[in-house]
């Protein structure tokens, strides 16, 4: 069940120009037992938002989350003001049915969108934690080039660890005329480089529009449908 926590926020630092790693201390004497992959709320006054938990669950005394100012949104208006003037942030956790707990004994297959990465992050930081030695591909869809945030962080995963693939995506190349890497759609992407899903445990972080089709275009290529999980399944259904 989810409890309300008053955290205190003990750090906050840019990843680019409007994305912020905010760093919540957990109140003292508490522990949060959450499993990679789920998202907290941050509770408003009239309101509450969801973020994913970037933080992998081994650590145990703080919380990660990114956030990016949303235009016109009044409860991103709210949470900016909490942020900037350091306030306790109040939160309801754990939430979301879309987790890893061990090992997939199948290839992995993590699809992100924009600041969906947060929890592939969790996911991947927490296999790597309990010795998953299986492959893994990650695939990471913005719009432009800066908005890679955590480009460097992925290429030292890919570096450090011979079974991780890191493939991002940049869907508006006319956005960065500098990039070589591929363009498009996320899930195109994939279906170019995998002449069958059959096997393949997917994730998919996104919003709604974004996960229902990619669903779809993997179901025509094999993809065995309880095979891909995603909080928009419970959290936005069809």
């Amino acid at each position: 069940m989810p409890k309300r926590l008053y955290c205190d926020v003990s750090s906050v630092t840019y990843l680019n120009k409007d994305t912020r790693k905010v760093r919540l201390d957990l109140p003292e004497g508490e522990k949060l037992n959450f499993k990679a992959g789920q998202y907290l709320e941050i509770i408003l006054s009239d309101n509450r938002c969801p973020f994913s938990i970037a933080s992998s669950p081994h650590e145990t005394n703080s919380l990660e989350l990114h956030i990016r100012p949303t235009p016109q949104s009044r409860g991103s208006l709210e949470i900016e003001k909490l942020i900037n003037s350091s306030q306790k942030i109040c939160i309801e956790a754990p939430i979301g049915k879309c987790f890893i707990e061990k090992s997939p004994k199948n290839s992995l297959l993590l699809i992100a969108a924009s600041t969906g990465i947060t929890q592939m992050k969790s996911i991947f930081e927490y296999l790597m934690h309990i010795g998953h030695a299986g492959d893994v591909f990650l695939y990471w869809g913005v719009l432009s080039d800066s908005d890679l945030y955590l480009d460097e962080l992925c290429k030292t995963w890919e570096r450090q660890n011979k079974h991780f693939k890191y493939i991002p995506v940049i869907s508006k190349p006319e956005t960065s005329p500098q990039w070589q890497g591929r363009t498009g759609l996320i899930s195109n992407a994939v279906l170019q480089d995998f002449k069958t899903l059959q096997n393949l445990i997917i994730y998919v972080s996104g919003g709604p529009d974004m996960v229902y089709a990619t669903r779809d275009a993997f179901k025509a290529h094999g993809m065995r449908e309880h095979n891909i999980f995603s909080d928009m399944f419970s959290y936005s259904p069809r």
